[in-house]
């Protein structure tokens, strides 16, 4: 009889405490202490049912043990949470600490970027003692200033030698709430820095911005399947860019003056940037270039130079070149040894790529030169000598260049122009030449510039080449490679092998 009590005792406490595990229950309390999680008092149980038991009770004894523990391995094992942060006290630990967890889960920052400067170079910056660097990065911001702009707004400081890929996490796919971005700021800001958790108004409306987002067109749509032929067999972009699972088939040649070049891997693409990066990156190529991928042309010591650019900083580029033979080199070149080239119009600067402008004056006849800084469309502003320097277009020499019909190179300062006669300064004499005597030119030169021109090795007739209806479906087959989708596709490679 006792016997039989304990059996039914044991049962009762067993499935109690199983269901006490399942659903998350405080531990249970004696005297006033836990002394022990359910999970533990069940692990207990269960075996006491075992050993008393029959047939049946142990049967059910043991699948339960094993429920438990295949429930206790889920419990142990680091998630990747995706689920909106709350924050019940507002202090600087508490703050890293969900900023942590979001860098590495929900925010997928740790996909690009990395914390450690041994790592290989990654598709952007290392974030080592950011929370000290951030306040060097532009002139006048505070370090919790610019990670502001640079999570809201990271289109509008590029550091260089990256490419403007990061999408803004308060959009979809990652979404981040603005409770959940403050938090990642103050992670990053523990990183060589002081945690300023100071509320402060984010320059972008989100609830706006997304309501702007949802009335855009909305990304071409088609078949996911079709677009994966299209993408291995009529585009053949697997030539170029690897997907994990899926493998160019054997024996495939590209087309005539197409070569095969190193290109991003895509198999997470759509997991890390958003439809609408995907759409432009097919649709304009040369839009953004990742770093490290993308072709440049550069100018010293009169030698043209072709290639990769792989990194670049504040002082030099890495161009990873082809010799003779077809062996890959990677080659350090200086940007103060990059040759300025005349500059016949001062607009657009930025777009043309120019980092380093030289000018002459026209009221004083100084030349001043320094890092390019920005424009208008009155004025330029270079870094000269640690400090901002605004020049008027309009007080800019010209300098003209022309072929007269016997052959000789003019060059002067340009006074004036008409249809009928082109009036120079040439070696301080005024020189008027009529336009009936030019036989090429004149062409012009207001200043002169060192420039970086980073393009594309995707062709920028690219979409040209496909119909639209394949075009719509390479895009949905982009669109669906998160990672996810790419794993499943490498299993299903595998089990076809096997």
């Amino acid at each position: 009889m006792q016997r039989k009590l304990i059996r039914i005792i044991s049962l009762i406490l067993m499935v109690v405490s199983f269901i006490a595990y399942i659903a998350k229950a405080p531990a249970f309390p004696i005297a006033s202490e836990n002394l022990l999680p359910w999970s533990t008092w069940f692990f207990i149980f269960a075996l006491a049912n075992i050993i008393l038991w029959q047939s049946v009770v142990k049967l059910l004894s043991f699948a339960l043990m094993v429920i438990w523990f295949y429930a206790f391995a889920a419990s142990i094992v680091p998630e990747t949470s995706t689920a909106t942060v709350v924050i019940t006290e507002r202090t600087p630990e508490v703050f890293v600490e969900a900023g942590e967890a979001i860098f590495n889960g929900k925010g997928k920052c740790n996909t690009c970027h990395t914390l450690d400067p041994s790592a290989p170079k990654s598709r952007c910056p290392d974030l080592t003692d950011i929370g000290t660097h951030a306040a060097t990065r532009q002139p006048g911001m505070t370090a919790k200033e610019y990670l502001i702009e640079s999570t809201y707004e990271p289109h509008k400081f590029l550091v260089p030698g990256y490419s403007n890929i990061m999408p803004p996490v308060w959009k979809p796919p990652i979404s981040l709430t603005e409770l959940e971005i403050e938090t990642v700021i103050a992670f990053l800001q523990s990183q060589g820095g002081e945690v300023d958790i100071t509320e402060f108004k984010p320059p972008v409306d989100i609830g706006s911005a997304e309501a702007i987002v949802e009335e855009q067109p909305p990304l071409l749509t088609g078949d996911v399947e079709r677009g994966k032929k299209v993408f291995v067999e009529g585009a053949k972009c697997i030539a170029c860019h690897a997907v994990a699972g899926v493998e160019q088939p054997a024996g495939q040649t590209l087309d005539e003056g197409v070569e095969v070049v190193a290109a991003p891997e895509l198999t997470d693409i759509a997991a890390v940037n958003s439809l609408r990066y995907i759409e432009e990156s097919v649709l304009l190529p040369n839009a953004q270039i990742v770093s490290g991928y993308g072709s440049i042309t550069v100018k010293t010591g009169g030698a043209i130079i072709q290639g990769t650019l792989v990194t670049q900083d504040n002082e030099e580029i890495n161009v990873r070149v082809k010799d003779a033979a077809g062996n890959e080199e990677e080659r350090a070149i200086l940007l103060s040894d990059l040759d300025p080239e005349p500059i016949e119009e001062l607009t657009d600067l930025t777009g043309k790529g120019y980092f380093w402008i030289q000018v002459t004056l026209a009221d004083t006849g100084a030349t001043i030169s320094g890092d390019f800084v920005e424009e208008t469309d009155e004025s330029i502003t270079l870094q000269v000598d640690g400090e901002s320097q605004i020049v008027s277009k309009s007080n800019v020499k010209v300098q003209a260049t022309l072929i007269d019909f016997d052959e000789n190179v003019i060059v002067g300062e340009l006074v004036s122009e008409n249809e009928d006669e082109v009036t120079l300064i040439v070696d301080g004499e005024e020189q008027i030449i009529d336009t009936f005597d030019i036989d090429e030119g004149p062409t012009y030169s207001r200043a002169f510039g060192k420039r970086l021109v980073v393009t594309s090795p995707m062709p920028n007739n690219f979409p040209l080449l496909l119909s639209v209806s394949d075009m719509s479906d390479l895009l949905a087959y982009l669109a669906s490679l998160t990672g996810a989708t790419a794993a499943t596709a490498a299993e299903e490679a595998e089990e076809t092998a096997e």
